[in-house]
């Protein structure tokens, strides 16, 4: 830094200063521009256009930060196509180069955002190109290293006081560990402080800390990333696993939600938590399918309902405008296509409705208008074949409530729409995956009923080749359920009742439609869920992570279950916190490979057949061994007292002044008969 001359007359203004006056001391002037960025491939305007585009530069930097000044430099007659921002810190500039790097402003204007600091470093590289050095290779981390395994084990991970536990689950011997944070624990940490959360395709394990969250990944459970968001309570991945969102609910906070981009561990932008007016609770983002889009329900600033769609990795608005939704209470992402499904009320003379629209075209390509409505309830089945829409209605009195549901056939023309009438109360529905079929539990009593119906369905005496339509298959009348778990394989379903009901299960094989299936129960059970690949079963009974004085600890633990309803394992464990299977990928095998392999199923049955008994064998040979063992360690133990006892046999005839009593010849043996009636019975025998 140059150094400044003082003036000639500081030794008379020094006069007129106190004797106790102190130096005053000045921050150090910043030399360098580490605070400013620089924005490229902006519109040339003449000066008469110049404010205007630095008034439209200011509403989109300012939502970023405070800005202290904007320069844009001026050719002969229009601006040269570029501006210098300036924010009050450095760390404002960067988030404003991450958020506006490949900003849309129209068509033909795309930002190109760098920091003014990064391009003195470009002005600055030599015309001579020198190669860099290669770096060192880096071996990438196999996150699906896992689905090699030789039985096609399924993995899960359990929660429990201070532990967290990945497991095998293998049906012959019960869970095997895989890995118990013993690298965290030689460190003298936990490997998790609240709780674990698995990434969809089951690539990642997400544990969660005060200062943020981990991922975790590969054969050995490495760490893959560490993003720090504290207090975090709640994560979603997107459904690719690319982008992941996480959220603390602290009201008030800027950055209470973050969208990150996992490969690179870095967060793309943050939002202020959000309620809703009507029930006060938080307003939750949902990923598209492919996660390109993230959306949620907002009021603009007019005060209206609006739907905010933003687009990954940008996350810029979608075509830098909300999707209008006057009065939408919920909507719903398609789980094969960006087609979104909201439902509103009725307003003024606007009767209650529900849309679907295609995105990003934003295309109404079906409404339905409903009358009376009081609630809906909106569910895809899992490839969007169907859209299930449960409307509660109340009649004109407003005193009585009933229930009805519009099934949506996504992949017919025009997307035709069909009514299911239900007069009892319904409790819960559920779709098969993959499949046509749904299952409703419906009813006012204690036992309610189960009823299944196909979207597939042809009527008695139908012509071959009619239409299908909706159908009911069977209604079981009086089951203790509450709750419906479909297998992921499709054709099993697990009715559950909890709560009141005390853990009753029933296992039940839709595809023979039998009067009763497989019962079971697990006491006070409030968590089922079942394996990826439909094989088995896992309830259990958890208690809140804060629930430190939780009145059910004694119960808490979990059970494995076939899928034909047969009991293999079980524990019980105190503060038991949560149960969570990893997921599968999508699978790799398209309609005809999988309709091969149904086809050839009693070839891999044989095959399998063959190893259940080679399992079988070996699990008998490991029960002898055991038993081989405990009888040999009980006869050596023999062996050795038996040593031991003649090691000290002179010892035991000194002490007996000579007398040995192993020498019979010590001995009078006196051999003495004793009989013993002990029974009588008379039988006549007459003569002839």
């Amino acid at each position: 830094m140059a150094e400044f001359e003082e003036p000639e007359d500081i030794d008379e203004l020094r006069d007129f200063m106190e004797e106790y006056d102190e130096p005053i001391n000045m921050p150090p002037m910043e030399q360098g521009f580490s605070s400013a960025i620089v924005v490229d491939n902006l519109p040339k305007v003449d000066a008469a256009k110049l404010p205007k585009l630095e008034n439209v530069l200011k509403k989109i930097y300012s939502q970023v930060g405070e800005i202290k000044r904007i320069k844009m430099p001026m050719g002969e007659k229009v601006s040269l196509g570029f501006a210098f921002v300036e924010f009050g810190s450095q760390k404002m500039a960067e988030q404003a180069q991450k958020r506006t790097n490949g900003y849309k402003l129209d068509k033909t204007h795309i930002f190109d955002v760098v920091l003014y600091n990064e391009l003195s470093r470009l002005l600055d590289v030599p015309d001579d190109y020198v190669e860099p050095p290669e770096p060192p290779l880096k071996r990438s981390v196999d996150n699906m290293s896992w689905l090699s395994d030789a039985t096609g084990r399924d993995q899960f991970v359990l929660r429990f006081d201070l532990e967290t536990v990945v497991n095998w689950c293998d049906s012959s011997v019960g869970p095997v560990v895989e890995y118990d944070g013993a690298r965290e624990k030689a460190g003298g940490k936990h490997w998790c402080e609240l709780y674990v959360q698995w990434s969809p395709r089951g690539s990642y394990l997400t544990t969660f800390h005060r200062p943020g969250i981990a991922l975790w990944g590969g054969a050995e459970f490495g760490k893959q990333a560490r993003l720090a968001h504290a207090e975090v309570k709640s994560v979603a991945f997107s459904p690719c696993e690319r982008y992941l969102l996480t959220c603390n609910f602290r009201q008030g906070d800027p950055a209470a939600i973050i969208i990150w981009d996992v490969r690179e561990a870095r967060a793309l932008r943050s939002f202020e938590l959000t309620f809703n007016a009507l029930t006060g609770q938080p307003i939750q983002f949902q990923w598209s399918y492919d996660g390109q889009y993230i959306a949620r329900m907002a009021k603009d600033k007019a005060g209206g309902d609006v739907i905010q769609i933003y687009e990954l990795p940008t996350m810029n608005l979608l075509e830098k405008k909300s999707l209008r939704a006057q009065g939408v209470r919920d909507f719903l992402w398609s789980p094969k296509d960006n087609t979104l499904a909201y439902w509103a009320p009725e307003i003024e003379n606007t009767p209650a409705g529900v849309k679907l629209v295609s995105i990003p075209s934003r295309e109404t390509i079906r409404e339905k208008n409903l009358f009376n409505v009081h609630e809906c309830r909106l569910s895809w089945q899992s490839d969007g074949d169907y859209l299930s829409v449960k409307v509660t209605r109340h009649t004109k009195s407003k005193k009585t409530q009933y229930n009805n549901f519009e099934l949506f056939r996504m992949r017919d023309n025009l997307i035709p729409v069909e009514m299911l009438d239900i007069k009892d109360r319904v409790q819960a529905m559920a779709w098969e995956p993959g499949g046509d079929r749904f299952a409703v539990v419906h009813g006012d009593g204690g036992t309610p009923s189960v009823s299944f119906y196909t979207m597939k369905g042809t009527p008695p005496g139908a012509k071959p080749g009619s239409k299908q339509e909706l159908l009911l298959l069977k209604t079981l009348e009086q089951r203790q359920c509450s709750h419906l778990y479909w297998s992921p394989s499709g054709g099993h379903i697990v009715l559950s009742g909890q709560g009141d009901y005390n853990g009753a299960l029933e296992f039940y094989d839709v595809d023979a439609l039998l009067e009763k299936g497989v019962t079971s129960d697990h006491y006070r059970c409030n968590y089922v869920e079942w394996d990826p690949s439909g094989r088995i079963v896992a309830t259990a009974v958890t208690q809140p992570f804060d629930g430190a004085f939780y009145k059910f600890q004694m119960d808490n633990g979990y059970k494995l279950h076939t899928f034909q309803g047969e009991d293999f394992f079980e524990k019980q464990t105190e503060k038991f916190y949560q149960f969570m299977w990893r997921p599968r990928p999508p699978s790799l095998l398209d309609a005809d490979a999988k309709k091969k392999v149904i086809k050839n199923l009693r070839k891999y049955e044989r095959k399998f057949e063959r190893a259940d008994k080679e399992k079988a064998k070996r699990r008998h040979l490991l029960s002898m061994r055991t038993q081989w063992d405990l009888r040999d360690e009980h006869r050596q133990l023999l062996a050795d007292r038996k040593a031991e006892f003649d090691a000290l046999k002179a010892e035991r005839v000194r002490l007996r002044d000579g007398f040995d009593e192993d020498d019979d010849s010590n001995y009078v043996i006196t051999e003495t008969y004793l009989e013993e009636v002990l029974d009588e019975k008379e039988i006549i025998i007459h003569s002839l």
